[in-house]
């Protein structure tokens, strides 16, 4: 890891307004040299995943052009964008960390209630077309454009137990996964964040 390493940020689903322990997380890298850029992501907006995508992979051009080197980390629903942007633009210099992201519509069990309609709410009030959009994107359309060379700038993070996000929806073969001691969606996405020092120096 450089010096001073840089990191766009994609969060998960929500109006992408900052949580406090996301400020926190942040305060916690930028002491360790690594400075976070959120790009707020209002996944329930009308905002079309082709939209959403196209902002998004402009804004990395800009960040890798002033940086040079740049990491994407997305969290939760972020995730699946962010490996898709470097699935478009496979350049050397740009890395990708999933935390706990959903990054294919895999097939479930039966008796598995968290299909990507249902976690992306659709038909009920607060849906995220655009989340559900940028899944089945990065599954049926990204991930089978990543290179050799793509998937080793990859690290996916993923806990012991998610009652959130299916761990079928989380690998990528070829991809390094980094498993973290944690049980549940929000701690497995805390404890990966804070583990983005040594994640970033393997």
């Amino acid at each position: 890891m450089s010096s001073s390493t840089h990191i766009l940020y994609f969060n998960g689903l929500g109006s992408g307004h900052t949580r406090t322990r996301e400020q926190w997380v942040m305060r916690f890298l930028a002491k360790r040299s690594i400075e976070v850029t959120h790009v707020p992501i209002n996944w329930r907006s009308a905002e079309s995943f082709q939209d959403l995508f196209a902002r998004m992979l402009k804004r990395t051009k800009q960040e890798l052009k002033q940086h040079g080197q740049l990491v994407l980390v997305g969290s939760s629903a972020g995730g699946s964008l962010a490996v898709s942007i470097l699935a478009e633009l496979h350049d050397p210099n740009l890395c990708v960390v999933t935390l706990c992201s959903r990054l294919h519509p895999a097939k479930l069990p039966w008796w598995d209630w968290r299909s990507l309609k249902h976690m992306a709410y659709l038909g009920k009030k607060h849906q995220s077309q655009s989340f559900f959009d940028a899944v089945s994107y990065c599954g049926n359309v990204a991930i089978p454009k990543l290179t050799k060379q793509d998937k080793q700038r990859i690290t996916i993070v993923q806990q012991w137990a998610d009652d959130v996000v299916p761990r079928a929806t989380m690998g990528i073969p070829g991809v390094r996964t980094y498993r973290v001691l944690a049980f549940g969606h929000g701690p497995g996405i805390i404890l990966g964040a804070l583990r983005l020092p040594k994640i970033l120096e393997l």
